[in-house]
């Protein structure tokens, strides 16, 4: 069996463009000390020059991007030396300034961007909240690391309701499985920003709570409170309830389209009632008007 070989091949290092008069003496005194054996002692000296100028110094003295002493040849390492003794304070390269220029405005609009989604983050944690009935804490998730450790949930006090179903006390509204998730301390002021909880909490609802109306349901309330839905008696059949300023397709024609059913689950839910006494519909023909009650009328402004 062949052995595969594997052959590294150091790249050089891009062109130096200086931007100081001394760079050519500084070279050359460079090129002079590191011919022949190195002390190792002068080594220690050479990290020290560096860590004391900082990266921007050592840059502008070789005339490109400095990645530290171990990671640039031993003559640019001289010269760091030499320009230390020189005590010189050249400035950096055009083409390295720009580059640090373009990535300081990336990093800059990385910021925004961040601050950006991390405001959006919180106004829609904040409009969620603030329809919840219930008492809601923010738990960091502990078993989770990176990104997803700072992706907080949403904990209920009490056992609640959702259109997922029940949610039980002390665990995030996003679990659906049977080990619970290994929850921190409750943030002070935290924002959720697991989208299942968020929008599980703008949902719940306690235990003892009637189920929110469906869209059919509140469709049909917004009629009621218009004053537009009756209970009819037709002369072939018995009372029904229609949406007057609808035609039906039936044998009732012109007195509406029949919501019978859907009116009668809303009166059982305490949204809607119909009159004790008749009055005149929109076709037309006599028969009791339903009216929303203060609960109903709750729930179309809710």
């Amino acid at each position: 069996m062949m052995r595969r070989r594997v052959v590294s091949i150091p790249l050089s290092p891009p062109p130096a463009e200086p931007e100081y008069p001394e760079y050519d003496q500084v070279r050359a005194e460079a090129v002079r000390r590191s011919a022949g054996p190195i002390d190792p002692q002068i080594l220690p000296r050479m990290a020290i020059v560096a860590a004391l100028r900082g990266d921007t110094w050592c840059t502008a003295v070789i005339g490109r991007a400095f990645a530290g002493v171990a990671h640039v040849p031993v003559v640019d390492a001289f010269m760091l030396l030499v320009a230390d003794e020189m005590d010189l304070v050249p400035p950096v390269p055009q083409r390295v300034a720009a580059a640090r220029r373009l990535l300081e405005d990336q990093r800059a609009r990385d910021r925004a961007r961040a601050d950006q989604k991390r405001e959006e983050e919180r106004r829609r944690w904040e409009l969620a909240l603030s329809t919840c009935p219930v008492d809601i804490t923010v738990r960091p998730n502990l078993k989770r690391q990176g990104a997803a450790r700072d992706k907080p949930h949403a904990v209920a006090a009490v056992p609640v309701r959702s259109s997922r179903g029940v949610h039980p006390a002390g665990r995030a509204l996003c679990e659906h499985k049977r080990s619970p998730r290994q929850l921190g301390e409750p943030i002070d002021d935290g924002v959720v920003t697991c989208q299942s909880c968020v929008r599980y909490v703008a949902e719940i609802r306690p235990m003892d709570a009637l189920r929110p109306p469906t869209p059919a349901e509140r469709a049909l309330l917004q009629l009621i409170a218009e004053g537009v839905v009756f209970t009819l008696r037709h002369a072939r059949g018995g009372p029904v309830v229609r949406v007057t300023t609808e035609r039906s397709t039936g044998r009732a024609g012109r007195q509406g389209r029949s919501v019978n059913a859907a009116a009668l689950r809303l009166q059982a839910k305490g949204w809607a009632v119909p009159d004790e006494e008749q009055s005149a519909a929109e076709t037309g023909s006599y028969g009791l008007r339903w009216r929303a009650t203060e609960a109903g009328t709750a729930e179309l402004e809710g």
